[in-house]
């Protein structure tokens, strides 16, 4: 990539000190999105995804029931302001976020672009295989989730304006498990920031870069979170004491040479409404 996959420029300055896994990074010097130049080509990434499912999204079970965790707080968050209608999952994997809409009474859909995981998804809710902004739909949705989906995507723009245009009016965008470039973690860390993952993680945002482009499409913000201390991923004396050593490490002049805890700010939850 010689040019920002966000606002176009082909001005870039180095990110992190270190290749990780060959994979070079830059931030863009016009809007600040943090991104891999040397990413996989369609087919690297359809040999990645075809068996994401197996080989990483559940080969942890202790990672899984963590997840499930966050499943509930994420869901509690966008049910206080969507409680009820037909929903779209981008990237819904097996259709475990969707597991809770369905307990609440919503109208379940999903959309995979790993044909595993569609096939697991689809044997509980209709579910469409393939790229998101190529698929055609024959209706609208009241919320559209995109959870730890737009930093995998190459060209995330279009991923965002196909669920602005696919949403009824009123209906809710809700983008969340997202990393946040304008953390503290992310910004001491660099490559060392724990969701600093190059092979699936190219693209990376602040909170800014959603606030700008819904606010174009006549969108309001109406919440934002950084979910970390009530979280299982949360060990906050320990934390604490990892973000205080490495502070010292980088006064010092030293390397930092392990990786960032989970910390505040790390990964955001936003959520937009369609006001036309």
């Amino acid at each position: 990539m010689t040019e920002c996959p966000w606002c176009g420029s082909d001005l870039s300055k180095k990110w992190g000190s270190h290749l990780v896994k060959g994979f070079k990074t830059v931030a863009c010097k016009k809007c600040g999105l943090v991104y891999v130049q040397n990413r996989l080509n369609k087919h690297g990434l359809k040999r990645y995804y075809e068996k994401y499912l197996s080989g990483v999204h559940q080969v942890d079970s202790s990672s899984n029931e963590r997840r499930k965790l966050m499943y509930g707080m994420e869901f509690d968050l966008i049910n206080s302001y969507c409680a009820k209608g037909s929903v779209l999952d981008v990237g819904c994997s097996g259709g475990y976020f969707l597991d809770h809409f369905k307990e609440a009474g919503f109208d379940c859909y999903g959309v995979e672009f790993g044909e595993e995981a569609a096939k697991e998804a689809g044997k509980k809710y209709k579910v469409y295989l393939g790229e998101f902004p190529f698929i055609k739909f024959d209706k609208k949705f009241d919320l559209v989730i995109l959870r730890g989906v737009i930093e995998h995507i190459p060209f995330p723009k279009s991923y965002l304006e196909m669920a602005a245009k696919v949403l009824n009016k009123k209906g809710f965008v809700f983008l969340t498990s997202v990393p946040n470039t304008d953390s503290f973690c992310a910004k001491l860390f660099e490559e060392k920031w724990n969701q600093h993952e190059p092979e699936a993680h190219i693209v990376n945002f602040k909170p800014a870069h959603f606030d700008d482009f819904f606010a174009s499409k006549g969108f309001k913000k109406v919440a934002r979170e950084f979910f970390y201390e009530k979280t299982p991923y949360a060990n906050i004396e320990e934390d604490v004491l990892k973000v205080a050593k490495a502070i010292r490490m980088k006064k010092a002049g030293k390397e930092i040479n392990f990786s960032s805890p989970a910390f505040y700010g790390n990964l955001m939850s936003l959520i937009y409404q369609k006001e036309s």
